[in-house]
Parts: structure tokens; sequence; C-alpha cells
């Protein structure tokens, strides 16, 4: 994919997997693992090397995709990882190349996440005490909240956008979703308001996928209080 949208030289590679650099942050590789890389598709016919000359006339090779190495390579970043253990390097992986070159994240995360729905489902239903199951757990949990806020973050509305639609409610707070907490229909929603005052929405789960609500998304909160219900102990009563 790199190679498909310019980075010719095997130096320009090995700098793209730097400690520090983006993909970097995912996976570093050294320069000789690069070369050794670059040797591998050549043979696999995935790409290949064409003469070209530097910035002082000498000559160079200039690595190019083959049709068929462009077509995997367009293949696999459209692809979802199967386990959640991929999620921390292969899909990260395809995250960052897919933000690199400008493109669009969210076809990618909702297909991963419909993929791991039944193995986290899995994971989940298994109740058991020892370390592993609970291990197991933590993991699909962890592995949904991160596909919400990585989902969130990305299409997150900005201020123009909001100022595109006025509606009848008067009761009106932006606020912060704090943390968004699935069930099988339902979805309960944690709202951070200004003063460190917070608010709870229960809506449909499916609401809350259209609206792509994870932490950090910034929403406005809309209520209306019809009845106001007033309770007292026995104690102050008498």
């Amino acid at each position: 994919m790199l190679i498909s949208n310019g980075i010719s030289h095997g130096y320009q590679l090995a700098k793209q997997f730097e400690s520090g650099a983006a993909l970097g942050e995912v996976l570093t590789l050294s320069r000789p693992v690069i070369y050794r890389t670059v040797k591998s598709l050549e043979a696999q016919k995935l790409i290949r090397s064409v003469d070209s000359l530097g910035s002082r006339g000498q000559l160079k090779f200039k690595l190019k995709c083959t049709s068929d190495g462009e077509k995997q390579a367009k293949q696999w970043l459209s692809e979802p990882v199967s386990h959640i253990r991929d999620l921390r390097d292969e899909f990260l992986i395809k995250v960052l190349l897919l933000q690199t070159f400008n493109l669009n994240t969210k076809r990618l995360i909702h297909t991963q996440r419909q993929t791991l729905i039944d193995v986290t489902k899995t994971l989940l239903a298994d109740l058991a005490s020892n370390p592993v199951a609970i291990w197991r757990r933590e993991q699909a949990r962890t592995a949904m909240r991160f596909l919400d806020e990585l989902d969130g973050a990305s299409q997150t509305p900005s201020i123009e956008s909001k100022r595109q639609f006025q509606v009848s409610a008067r009761n009106q707070l932006r606020a912060q979703v704090a943390k968004v907490r699935h069930g099988d229909t339902l979805s309960t929603v944690y709202l951070s308001l200004e003063s460190n005052q917070t608010m709870t929405s229960t809506i449909t789960r499916d609401a809350a996928d259209d609206l792509s609500l994870a932490p950090g998304s910034q929403v406005v909160a809309l209520f209306k209080a019809t009845e106001v219900m007033i309770a007292q102990s026995a104690a102050e009563v008498g």
C-alpha cells in the first residue's frame, strides 16, 4: 500500500516504521527487516524494481507495485482481522494507512465490529471465574469499547454541522459522552456536563449505533420534564 502510494525506495519504507513514526508506534521494524521483506515481495512478483536516477545523477532502484500487488494490497486493506489479538497490530496498521492517504475508515471499523460481535458474545457468555476466562471477557469488552470510541472519534460532528438543524425542545445542554454501556436492545449513555455534572440517558441500541456514540463524542442532550415527584423518609415526615 505504501509503495502504490509513492513510497518508492527501501529507506523511505524503513522510515515509516521507525520508532516515533505513526506506523512505528504500532510496529517498529529495522532496515534489514524491511529490505528482506522487499526482496520477498519481489520474489512473489507483487512489486518490482525499476532503474531511476538520484538527485546527483546516480543510478537508483525505484519500487513499483505490479497489478497483482495493487489488487492484493487493496483487498488486504479492506478486510477486518479475525481475532481480537490482531486489533493491536494488523488492524491499527490498516486504520493508520487509510488515514495517511485520506481514505475513509468508517467502513473498515464497522466491518471489524460486525466480524467480532459473535466472538465477543461467546467470550462474554463464559462466566467461569478462572483467570483465563476473566482475561478473555475483559479483552472482549475492551475490544468493543475501542471500536466504539474509534468510530465515534472519526464521526464526531463539527460545531458547524450542529448549526444546520434546529429542534423545538428548549431544554438543551451541550455534553460529552463519558461512557456507553450496550445491552441487547437498549444502551445507557453517560454524559459529562459542565461544572462536573453528569446525566444518564437510555436509548435503543440501534439509535446508539446510528449516532456512533462513543467516549469523547460531543452531543446535545434534549430533555423535558412533565412531572416532578418528591419523596421523603418516614422519619422526616414525623
